[in-house]
């Protein structure tokens, strides 16, 4: 079982409370790139470039 400690502090005394961990999401990089090779993600105000290359792999740049 996945587990995440949280703490917290009330009146100066640290508490632990023990949470499920969330699985992260999966996500294809076919579904993402829909037949491209090229995607541009919008974060924080900045772009990211996705790219596949031609050797099959993935590379993200700011």
């Amino acid at each position: 079982m996945n587990q995440t400690i949280q703490q917290s502090s009330s009146l100066g005394h640290a508490s632990a409370t023990l949470l499920p961990a969330r699985e992260p999401q999966r996500v294809r990089s076919d579904t993402l790139l829909q037949g491209g090779r090229r995607l541009i993600i919008e974060h924080g105000g900045a772009s990211y470039t996705l790219l596949l290359t031609r050797n099959d792999k993935l590379i993200l740049t700011k």
